[in-house]
């Protein structure tokens, strides 16, 4: 069973991503020309980078230091090495079906691209979604809250972007609707399992929580510099000066929060 505030993460986590489709499913007429949110995915990558780096990668260096003492090498990083790698194989593939179909097509600007360029992109976000999903089902305490709001600054943007390519597909409303709840569902479901694990309470639960840490870290790292590649938010926006600062924001005040965290286990 998931604890009272899980099942609250479950619900907003669920409600951001719908939210973030709501208006492009609603009414495609009024976002076609929508360019999303840059200070706001801006932001979210310094979040990003600072959970994966000064959050997730290090508990996961404490947990496996616990759980394998005799083990003096780092498990960890090579797991969010393999992570962060395999994610960016997925997005190189991916992308390049994408481009294959987009340029063997010569549709104008009022003409929808095919369906397959939304499926892809849906594919490509719905996995780190689901394995920050279990990250945050394995956590607890401050970890839990910023992983939760990491996944909130995210979720409804990339809800909305998805949803805009969708109506500029040749998906039918329907289709798109379904595709984007397959979308919206992934991180709750990945939550599902990382709270189901952690209630249980198995003799694995300590190397299981260090893998996904791991995991997310090499994921939120992703997430924060190559996404979407030369579409990801530090490249795209973050040659904007205003941007660049909401970057360091979020960094910085991540970073904060996790020094906060540290003299409060001190004391």
């Amino acid at each position: 069973m998931l604890s009272s505030i899980q099942i609250f993460y479950l619900v907003v986590i669920l409600l951001s991503a719908i939210a973030g489709g709501f208006l492009p499913l609603l009414k495609p007429e009024k976002v076609q020309t929508s360019d999303g949110f840059p200070r706001g995915e801006a932001f979210a990558s310094g979040v990003f980078l600072a959970l994966s780096l000064l959050m997730m990668l290090p508990s996961s260096f404490s947990i496996f230091r616990q759980a394998l003492p005799n083990v003096d090498y780092p498990i960890g990083s090579i797991i969010a090495v393999v992570a962060f790698m395999i994610l960016l194989a997925i997005e190189h593939l991916a992308g390049q079906v994408v481009n294959e179909k987009a340029t063997s097509l010569d549709f104008s600007h009022n003409e929808p691209a095919p369906a397959i360029i939304p499926i892809l992109l849906t594919a490509m976000i719905a996995a780190p979604s689901f394995f920050l999903g279990v990250a945050l089902g394995v956590s607890d305490g401050a970890q839990a809250n910023l992983i939760f709001i990491a996944i909130i600054l995210h979720k409804g943007t990339a809800g909305f972007a998805l949803a805009l390519n969708m109506v500029r597909s040749t998906l039918t409303h329907r289709q798109a609707v379904l595709l984007f709840l397959a979308f919206a569902v992934m991180t709750p479901l990945g939550l599902l399992l990382g709270g189901v694990a952690r209630e249980l309470q198995p003799d694995w639960l300590p190397i299981f929580k260090a893998c996904i840490f791991a995991m997310g870290s090499g994921t939120f790292l992703y997430m924060a510099t190559l996404h979407e590649l030369n579409r990801a938010p530090m490249i795209q926006y973050c040659r904007n000066p205003y941007c660049f600062f909401f970057m360091l924001g979020g960094f910085t005040v991540t970073a904060l929060v996790r020094w906060i965290i540290g003299e409060a286990h001190r004391m």
